[in-house]
């Protein structure tokens, strides 16, 4: 207790004693028992009221023991069953929560993951996915202040998310190896490419990758089959210097709708893994064709990336031309794209007008701007010599058709002529421009309508730079050149909007959601956010059906199933008065990655725990590792001295004493007659 608390009670009993001595001595003789009493019942209230007041503390310092912590993550995974090693991993952990040693030493948590960080402790091991790196990283986030090594028990393999070997953590971590660390000679089909779509009677490419690994030359089949038809088979030859294999070979789309095929690779003799020998693909038979024609008089890279998202769909055709002096039969194609315009394109901007045939407009630092705004009816810019970088913001509003953020914040600027852009006809903004930091409302990429036409414009150019970004981060160009394409789709589309658009996959594999999405239009074909849609689902062969309502989200509709089985579905999705129906098929393919993980991946849990300075050791031998934690001296209990300041007086007892006080005060009063 501070000498000033101290004082401050001093202090405190001379102003009581002053208070009672002025209300029973001052200018009173009266020196009875009964005011001696009195005088002190006064003191001991007012003395009692302020040292309430006062509240005084006490300091101390509490000494406490700080144990490390171990955080044991576990894998959840399928892989861990498929190899028959969850009793292993279970009795494992179990011997880690009656280690009375380990216990003492450390505060010990568990974790599951599979793809994501779980607290729970219950192991089912039928998990789907699995991502190792991440919940690696929120355990290093976590306790980022304390010693907190982490014991990882896991085989290793990993389905989803950046390669975890050369992550190096602040605090060690220790991986257990579970599964089969012995190599065996696999055969397995690693990839198959197709397109989504293809046109009837038209034959489409399909590209087959297949590895080997072993030492001996092997002679196997393949084949490819539909309808337990055989349409394609090809003996390989496998040895130690021929290790992989790619097919190239075409089959001929026979009928409308989606077409499912099998592919079958022959096994070798004792093969442990026979589940990725196989594989199943789809592809969907069109009777329809847009052809695109590009025009440019400049050479850019954003010219082969139209191109190459464009050939993504085989629904759509492409030609090129560099002639801008050659008559075109602008008829004949659905969509136009004209590529940094400059009064070189003035007959073409004639004749386009004169078939009224849609277009899309790329402008960039080689447009001529001043005729471009005379050349067409449907927007203006006053532009002027300065160029300037756009960055893109996409606009969650549009719903001319269903488009999503393929993280467009993240790309790279556009190049383009500074100047306020004003359109003519209606528009609606796809991407807006953000210059810097500030983020305007001028389109970057816009929709337009004029009478029965379409159109486009992209103020910028280098676009091809966002191609090759989407590469990079989602390690494929197949986000990019879905919008890409559903933009196509749109301008290059002659017919009339239909009230209700419906979009899904037509082949999910079994472990991927399912999701088909929709959109209904009012009678003004103005996107309609109050729609009660409604999705029944029919599985072909069992005839189950469900029926499940659409939700909201953005500019369209979605329904998401996460747990179908493999099979052949039929679905519908109607209005609520039933007024407007669409109809559509889809399969789920049979396909579990984890199954396809045979043996555990030691050399990147090695790699991982090298790079932390941990250990790796596998789950058949783990005492060494224990006593290790235990014994070693850098994970020890750390004493800590915590300041407290304690109240000397309960103040609810003293304020109970206080009103004691005075009520017995004015109680011995008024029975004397002194009130």
């Amino acid at each position: 207790m501070s000498s000033t608390v101290i004082l401050l009670i001093v202090v405190a009993a001379i102003i009581a004693l002053l208070m009672a001595f002025f209300q029973y001595y001052y200018k009173s003789k009266d020196r009875s028992k009964t005011n001696i009493l009195l005088f002190f019942l006064r003191f001991l209230s007012i003395f009692s009221l302020l040292v309430l007041i006062i509240n005084p503390k006490i300091e101390s310092n509490k000494i406490e023991n700080v144990r490390p912590v171990l955080n044991v993550l576990v894998d959840n995974s399928a892989s861990i069953a498929y190899a028959n090693e969850q009793d292993k991993v279970s009795n494992f952990v179990t011997n880690l929560k009656v280690n009375s040693a380990l216990n003492q030493k450390f505060d010990i948590n568990y974790y599951t993951f599979s793809d994501r960080l779980s607290v729970q402790d219950t192991l089912a091991f039928n998990a789907h996915k699995t991502t190792i790196i991440t919940p690696l990283q929120e355990l290093q986030e976590l306790y980022k202040d304390r010693m907190a090594p982490t014991l990882l028990i896991t085989d290793g393999n990993q389905t989803q998310g950046v390669s975890y070997a050369y992550y190096k953590a602040k605090n060690p971590i220790y991986s257990v190896v579970v599964g089969d660390t012995l190599q065996y000679d696999d055969l397995k089909i690693s990839q198959i490419n197709v397109n989504s779509y293809t046109n009837l009677n038209n034959n489409f490419p399909v590209e087959i990758f297949i590895q080997y690994k072993g030492k001996e030359s092997i002679n196997k089949s393949i084949s490819v089959t539909q309808n337990n038809t055989v349409v394609f088979k090809k003996n390989l030859t496998f040895s130690r210097e021929k290790l992989s294999q790619r097919i190239q070979f075409n089959l001929k789309a026979h009928a409308i709708g989606i077409q499912n095929y099998h592919v079958q690779v022959a096994s070798l003799e004792n093969e442990k893994n026979t589940i990725n020998n196989s594989k199943s693909f789809s592809i969907e038979v069109v009777d329809e064709q847009a052809k695109i024609l590009i025009l440019s008089a400049v050479n850019h890279p954003d010219i082969g990336m139209i191109r190459r998202s464009i050939f993504s769909n085989k629904q759509h055709k492409v030609e090129l031309h560099n002639d801008l002096n050659k008559k075109y039969q602008y008829k004949d194609y659905q969509l136009v794209i004209l590529y940094q315009p400059t009064s070189e394109f003035a007959k073409i901007f004639e004749d386009i007008e004169l078939e009224q045939a849609n277009v899309f407009i790329i402008t960039g630092p080689k447009t001529d701007w001043r005729f471009l705004n005379k050349a067409q009816p449907f927007f203006t810019k006053k532009a002027i010599s300065k160029k300037e970088s756009y960055f893109p913001v996409y606009n969650p509003d549009f719903n001319e058709f269903i488009t999503e953020d393929i993280q467009f914040s993240e790309f790279t600027p556009l190049t383009g002529y500074f100047g306020e852009l004003v359109f003519n006809v209606p528009f609606k903004t796809v991407l807006y421009q953000r210059v810097l930091s500030f983020e305007t409302k001028n389109p970057l990429l816009a929709t337009f309508t004029l009478d029965n036409r379409r159109g486009a414009l992209l103020s910028g150019s280098d676009s091809w730079k966002w191609r090759m970004q989407s590469k990079v981060t989602q390690n494929t160009f197949q986000q990019f050149d879905q919008f890409f394409n559903k933009l196509i789709q749109y301008l290059s589309s002659t017919k009339k909007y239909d009230r209700l658009e419906v979009e899904y996959n037509p082949f999910v594999y079994a472990n991927e959601n399912v999701i088909i999405k929709a959109q209904y239009f009012d009678a003004n074909y103005v996107f309609d956010t109050n729609a009660s849609l409604t999705l029944s689902l029919t599985n072909k062969t069992t005839k189950e059906q469900s029926i499940f309502p659409f939700t909201l989200k953005n500019n369209y509709y979605e329904v998401v199933y996460s747990d179908l089985e493999a099979g052949d579905y039929s679905f519908s999705v109607q209005t609520k008065d039933k007024s407007i129906r669409k109809y559509g098929s889809f399969s789920v393919l049979t396909y579990d990655v984890e199954q396809q993980l045979a043996t555990a991946n030691v050399k990147d849990l090695k790699l991982l725990a090298k790079a932390s300075g941990g250990i790796s050791t596998a789950i058949d031998n783990t005492e060494p590792l224990i006593t290790q934690l235990i014994e070693d001296n850098q994970y020890r209990i750390i004493q800590t001295s915590k300041r407290h300041l304690q109240a000397l007086i309960d103040w609810q007892w003293l304020l109970a004493l206080t009103l004691f006080l005075l009520t017995l005060e004015w109680f011995i009063r008024k029975y004397y007659g002194k009130i």
